[in-house]
């Protein structure tokens, strides 16, 4: 390890123990809006399904403080880390205590948990996990544990990847990810990161070769899918990582396999590719 990296995990393990505290309603719009970009309906019992309270707690900096990807710049909660200017949700795992209400006034204290520094195979990488706690004033509803990964500009956009059959007992569903339903699932959720709506700068300065679904939104759709195969047994835990990225204008599927310990879930590429797994329990 360099100077170069100590200086770095210095800078990370101050990081840890810092908080923010924000407010917000569930606002029955958003969540509607959200069903209609997933092309479904509202809840009609006035519960938030889970994952969509990730339309709450929206941060709208002024167009002046972005950062050149269409991100708020980073050093207030979120820190910058020189040399690693990309910034990427690698997974999550969040617990539901209890569904949210439609109406309800709810907070989320936000919680750097830990600071670390890797080198993997296309680099330098540190790794941010954030403990948010959602609910009413007083009451924790959902705990998510949040990974964010930061990696350098030049890194390579994409890694190789070997398909994997999907196992005979699992069921499916395939989902076609266009650019109209990225554009408005950043909408709806208020994401500005330009690598979802911006064709030009996200081949010519990321050097993808289109426009990448959000992580996000393929977490969402894994979510959606478990619980229609679960019926109406209620999802009390949900995990997932991210392995690739997933791209506008190519199907993907979704899968879910039944196991002891609940659902094993994925989201193929159209190579059959895995991009992300997921548990749902």
């Amino acid at each position: 390890m360099d100077r170069n990296d100590d200086a770095i995990n210095s800078d990370l393990a101050a990081l840890t123990g810092r908080t923010a505290l924000v407010r917000d309603t569930v606002s029955a719009h958003r969540i509607a809006a959200l069903a209609a970009t997933l092309d479904t309906d509202p809840p009609s019992d006035g519960t938030v399904p889970p994952l969509w309270n990730w339309v709450l707690f929206q941060d709208w900096p002024k167009w002046s403080t972005l950062g050149p990807d269409g991100h708020a710049a980073r050093g207030e909660f979120m820190p910058a880390i020189e040399g690693m200017e990309r910034r990427m949700w690698a997974g999550s795992a969040i617990t539901f205590h209890r569904s949210l209400r439609i109406g309800e006034a709810v907070e989320r204290r936000s919680t750097i948990a830990g600071a670390t520094l890797k080198r993997g195979r296309t680099g330098l990488l540190a790794f941010i996990q954030l403990r948010h706690e959602i609910g009413p004033t007083g009451e924790i509803a959902i705990t998510e544990l949040q990974d964010v990964v930061y990696r350098a500009a030049d890194d390579p956009a994409i890694s190789a990847a070997t398909p994997e059959p999907i196992p005979q007992a699992a069921r499916s569903r395939s989902v076609m990810p266009d650019a109209l339903t990225l554009f408005r699932y950043s909408a709806v959720t208020g994401n500005s990161h330009r690598i979802h709506y911006d064709y030009e700068y996200v081949t010519g300065t990321e050097h993808y070769p289109g426009l990448v679904v959000q992580g996000a939104l393929q977490a969402t759709w894994l979510a959606d899918f478990a619980r229609t195969c679960r019926g109406s047994a209620p999802i009390g835990h949900f995990e997932f990582r991210a392995r690739r990225a997933v791209f506008q204008g190519r199907p993907v599927t979704l899968t879910a396999l039944d196991t002891p310990d609940g659902l094993d879930l994925a989201l193929r590429d159209s190579s059959d590719a895995i991009c992300m797994v997921g548990r749902a329990r």
